[in-house]
C-alpha cells in the first residue's frame, strides 16, 4: 500500500481563508456597529417618549414647567430641548435631542416627541377638587 496525502488544498492556496477572513471582517463589524447604533436610537427614541409624557403629566397636575423640565431631562437626558406651550385647557409638550451614531457622532438631524395633557386648574374652583 502507498500512502496518500491528505492534504485537499494544493499549496499555492494556503493562507486563503485567513486572507477571505481579514477582507471580510471590517465589513462584518461595520454591520454590527449599525445594529447596535440602531437599537442605541431606539432606546433613545423610547426615553425621549418617556420624558415628553412624563414633563406633560407634571404640567397636567398643575406643577411649575421648571419642575416640568427638570423631569424631561430626568427622565430622558440632559441633551434634552424642551418646548412647553398651553393650548386652551390643553398643555402641549415637545422634547427634542440630536441625533448620534453609536453615542459620538452627530448627525444634521433630531429625534422629537410631544404629549398633550390637560391641565388641572383647582384654583378656578376654589380649590376643591
Amino acid at each position: 500500500m502507498t500512502p496518500q496525502n491528505n492534504r485537499s488544498a494544493p499549496q499555492s492556496e494556503r493562507g486563503s481563508v485567513t486572507a477571505e477572513f481579514a477582507l471580510v471582517i471590517p465589513g462584518v463589524v461595520i454591520v454590527l456597529l449599525l445594529v447596535v447604533s440602531l437599537a442605541m436610537q431606539g432606546a433613545a427614541r423610547i426615553a425621549l417618549e418617556d420624558g415628553a409624557r412624563a414633563a406633560a403629566r407634571e404640567l397636567a397636575r398643575g406643577e411649575p414647567a421648571a419642575v416640568a423640565e427638570k423631569v424631561a431631562r430626568d427622565t430622558a437626558g440632559d441633551e434634552v430641548t424642551v418646548s412647553v406651550t398651553s393650548v386652551g385647557t390643553y398643555t402641549h409638550v415637545v422634547l427634542t435631542q440630536p441625533v448620534r451614531v453609536l453615542g459620538m457622532i452627530e448627525l444634521n438631524s433630531e429625534q422629537e416627541a410631544e404629549a398633550y395633557a390637560r391641565t388641572e386648574h383647582l384654583t378656578d374652583l376654589g380649590g376643591v377638587p
